[in-house]
C-alpha cells in the first residue's frame, strides 16, 4: 500500500492525505457528539432518578396530606363530567355569560377524580365574570375555578373575552 502511495506524483499525495485527515477529522468529531450526547442522557436519567428518589421519599407525606384532604369531602357531592358541562352552563346562564365549553377532560388519582371543563366567553362585561365567580364560590371544594384568563376586545366598548377552566373533584366511593 506505502509503494503505490509513494509512486504517486506529490500533489496526489498531498490531496490524499488531505482527504484521509478531513475524514479522520470528521469521523472524530462525530465520535465526539455521539460521547456529549450519551453522557447527556446519562445526567439527565442520573437527575431523573435523584427526583424520583426525592418524590418516593416524600410518599408518607404525601400519603397523609391526601388522607386528611379525604376526610373533608363527602362521597357523592361531586359532580362527574357531564354533570359538570351541565352545571358550567347552568351558572354561565345563571350570571349572564354566553359561554362555549369544550369537551371535559377525567384525571384520576387514588381515590379522587378530577374533571376539568374549559369554558369561553366572548363580548361579555367583567360583572358577569364577576357573578359567575360569586355562584362557583359557595359549591367550594367540590367544584373551583382553576385558571382564568380575561382579554380586552378590540372594539373598544368595555367587552372582554375570558377563558376559565372550571374543575369539579369527586371521590370515589
Amino acid at each position: 500500500m506505502r509503494h503505490l502511495f509513494l509512486r504517486r506524483p506529490r500533489a496526489e499525495r498531498v490531496l490524499a492525505a488531505a482527504a484521509l485527515l478531513i475524514g479522520a477529522l470528521a469521523w472524530a468529531d462525530a465520535a465526539a457528539r455521539r460521547a456529549a450526547s450519551s453522557w447527556d442522557g446519562h445526567r439527565a436519567a442520573r437527575e431523573e432518578r435523584a427526583l424520583q428518589v426525592e418524590w418516593l421519599a416524600r410518599a408518607p407525606a404525601i400519603e397523609a396530606a391526601a388522607a386528611k384532604a379525604k376526610e373533608g369531602l363527602e362521597a357523592g357531592k361531586g359532580v362527574d363530567a357531564a354533570q359538570l358541562v351541565a352545571v358550567a352552563s347552568e351558572l354561565a346562564a345563571e350570571a349572564g355569560l354566553g359561554v362555549n365549553t369544550d369537551p371535559p377532560k377525567t384525571q384520576r388519582s387514588g381515590p379522587f377524580t378530577l374533571h376539568t371543563v374549559q369554558l369561553s366567553a366572548r363580548r361579555t362585561d367583567l360583572a358577569a365574570l364577576v357573578r359567575f365567580y360569586r355562584l362557583v364560590k359557595p359549591r367550594a371544594p367540590y367544584l373551583t375555578l382553576g385558571g382564568l384568563s380575561i382579554q380586552a376586545e378590540r372594539s373598544g366598548n368595555g367587552a372582554v373575552s375570558a377563558r376559565i377552566q372550571l374543575t369539579s373533584v369527586e371521590l370515589a366511593p
